[in-house]
């Protein structure tokens, strides 16, 4: 696997390492719970918890990778996407991402995660990626479908957020799909 995270950049876009200077952005956009209501989290309550957010992703570079997500034109930090649950031996990972709520129906999701699925095929040689979301998070899935992932299945209570369980779509895409 490739340590630490090479830029990406893509027409609006650079995808670069996380860094603990990013931590006010990020606990400006993830103490909204309107950010958190599908990430599987609650609100972060202090700093503390930003920086430990991005801490995890600096020190685990072995099974995570986080990129921020940054616009070019105004060089804000608008949000973070990687992978996770990467197994090398079955070339495979999942996607994460969120986007700060000013910046949603823009188009960023996908610019952002369209560029991560082609550097997780070509780069990091995974065969399928896949991507599970909260059933009514309808902008996600719009996302996914419109970058060739397929819809795979419902896992049941998979989820724990806000003291109950919650249901999780499974999408993936396979290398062969990029072709299609």
């Amino acid at each position: 696997m490739l340590k630490p995270v090479p830029m990406l950049r893509t027409e609006r876009l650079q995808l670069r390492s996380l860094t603990l200077r990013d931590s006010d952005v990020i606990f400006s956009y993830f103490s909204q719970p309107e950010m958190t209501r599908f990430y599987g989290m609650e609100p972060f309550q202090t700093r503390i918890e930003a920086d430990k957010f991005i801490k995890d992703f600096i020190d685990d570079y072995t099974s995570l990778y986080r990129w921020g997500i940054v616009e070019k034109e105004t060089n804000s930090l608008i949000g973070t996407c990687g992978f996770h649950a990467i197994s090398e031996k079955h070339q495979r990972a999942e996607i994460g991402y969120e986007i700060d709520i000013p910046y949603w129906g823009k188009g960023y999701a996908t610019e952002a995660i369209g560029a991560l699925v082609h550097f997780g095929f070509e780069a990091m040689n995974f065969h399928r990626i896949g991507a599970n979301v909260y059933p009514e998070n309808v902008g996600s899935r719009k996302v996914l479908e419109k970058l060739g992932f397929t819809y795979e299945g419902l896992l049941r209570g998979y989820l724990y957020q806000g003291g109950t369980f919650h249901d999780a779509n499974v999408f993936s895409i396979l290398r062969e799909d990029l072709g299609k």
